[in-house]
């Protein structure tokens, strides 16, 4: 095999790794943004009428009438009553979100005391240590297990994005001299 059917040969590989590479990449940043979206989801709180429909990852629906926490989940399924509980909150934070809800709530929620209930449950969901926060479902692939998902798999996807392309571009160029 000649000198420039070897070239071609070590090229094709190459655009082959980077154009996998750059794919993966794209599919990297796509689920980091989506990690990172439902993140938010889970420390917002959801304002509803009793019997509307629980949607979205919020893990806190609160009555609009009372203030009252809202069971989106059937008493029958997990037993009692609902209940704040947010995750990586400890009992005593969410049983001053649960008061706060309670006390703003009695004549029903305007969206000022609703604005006030989300802030200051941003408030104490940013105190709650990297480690007790809870991941998305997606965050349980590879390499979240390593503290990568969210943003950080965003910026690894976009980093294998980067080296793909300008990889393959470069290897591309070698070849065709």
């Amino acid at each position: 095999m000649g000198e420039v059917h070897m070239r071609v040969l070590v090229a094709t590989l190459v655009a082959i790794v980077g154009v996998g590479l750059a794919a993966n990449g794209l599919v990297f940043v796509l689920m980091g943004l989506l990690e990172q979206r439902s993140d938010g989801d889970m420390y917002e709180v959801a304002f509803q009428h009793v019997g509307d429909e629980c949607r979205g990852g919020h893990e806190l629906h609160l009555d609009i009438e009372n203030g009252a926490p809202l069971d989106c989940v059937p008493s029958y399924v997990m037993g009692g009553s609902p209940r704040v509980e947010l995750p990586g909150f400890t009992d005593a934070q969410n049983d001053e979100v649960a008061a706060l809800g309670g006390q703003l709530g009695s004549g029903g929620l305007t969206d000022a005391e609703q604005r006030r209930i989300q802030d200051r449950v941003d408030e104490l969901a940013a105190t709650v240590p990297a480690g007790d926060r809870p991941r998305p479902d997606s965050a349980t692939v590879w390499p979240a297990e390593a503290g990568v998902w969210g943003a950080r798999r965003a910026w690894v996807g976009g980093g294998m994005v980067a080296v793909g392309v300008v990889g393959t571009a470069a290897v591309m160029r070698m070849a065709a001299r």
